[in-house]
């Protein structure tokens, strides 16, 4: 007597899977190619939509999105904002020299740092009201700075090259952190635990710090990545809802380095690449990104929580 082995469509669906890795992510996202100042759009599921434009101005080196449809860059000489279904600049600033910073606040005010603005001398924020008019000045002692965030406590988190600095607006220095290895640090975000994540720059690792500055964990540093990736500069990072961490391993001023590393990467909590995106034929050196996926573009956004997230209207 034959016996037949009945199997379950169920069973026959996980034989069928087995062993299959699960598809790679792919990405709605912006990018500043500062070595050939520009910016770039790509979809990855809809590439039809994908554009590059000219930034207009050096140094390009913040990204938030600013409500309406519209990506607000900073640079040197101030912020523009750009349309982000078509690329088209709606907006220039252009009234500083020295910005590195771009902030947009709830109650249409722009934030924007950077080294002796104004008529001042050292790290300098000024906050402009909605026709651009200075309304207040904050400076700080330092000759470097580059990025910098608000928390959800009000204070803001600023790269001061070997160190994060914490601040308020009244100019008062609530914390330093120095970092081993920090060489022109980029950003740093606070989490809702309280810690604080921070990319390396030239150090090219991302850290962990907990809120008296202890380093909790140090991660994708760049003698563990693959030699391809040439880890070199890690610049402006995104924290995604999922605690993975996209960012953009920078690779050098100027044109010509399109084919040098692996410029934009996704990384998992240990540290290991999950997604990757580089194209030599468009882009030189990537220094920016904002990951678009699941964002309402018509909302303004920032990472006071660690993840990006909508702003509520200001009252």
């Amino acid at each position: 007597m034959k016996y037949r082995l009945s199997i379950p469509p169920v069973f026959l669906l996980l034989l069928a899977t087995a062993g299959l890795q699960a598809a790679p992510p792919q990405h709605d996202f912006l990018a500043i190619d500062e070595g050939l100042a520009q910016l770039l759009h790509i979809n990855e599921r809809q590439p039809e939509k994908d554009w590059i434009v000219p930034v207009g101005h050096p140094q390009a080196r913040d990204m938030q999105l600013v409500g309406q449809g519209r990506v607000l860059i900073g640079h040197d000489a101030g912020y523009s904002e750009f349309d982000i279904a078509t690329g088209k600049n709606l907006r220039d600033v252009a009234l500083f020299k020295g910005i590195t910073s771009a902030r947009r606040l709830a109650d249409g005010h722009t934030l924007l740092s950077g080294l002796n603005l104004d008529g001042s001398t050292g790290v300098v924020v000024l906050e402009l009201d909605p026709a651009n008019r200075v309304i207040n000045k904050t400076v700080f002692p330092g000759n470097y700075v580059r990025l910098f965030r608000e928390t959800e406590q009000g204070t803001w988190l600023m790269m001061n090259d070997t160190m994060i600095r914490e601040c308020d607006r009244s100019g008062k220095i609530l914390h330093e952190w120095t970092v081993p290895g920090f060489r022109h640090g980029w950003k740093a975000l606070r989490l809702p635990d309280g810690h604080i994540l921070a990319s390396a720059g030239y150090g090219a690792f991302f850290v962990e710090l907990d809120p008296q500055g202890a380093v909790l964990r140090k991660f994708a540093e760049k003698e563990k990545m693959p030699a391809a990736v040439n880890a070199n500069f890690y610049a402006m990072f995104q924290l995604l809802p999922d605690g993975h961490i996209v960012f953009a391993n920078w690779q050098a001023h100027g044109p010509g380095h399109g084919n040098s590393g692996i410029q934009m990467l996704e990384i998992d909590r240990t540290g290991a690449i999950v997604w990757q995106w580089s194209d030599a034929k468009r882009i030189s050196s990537l220094q920016g990104v904002l990951v678009l996926d699941g964002l309402d573009i018509s909302r303004l956004h920032d990472e006071r929580s660690g993840v990006m997230a909508p702003l509520p209207p200001k009252k």
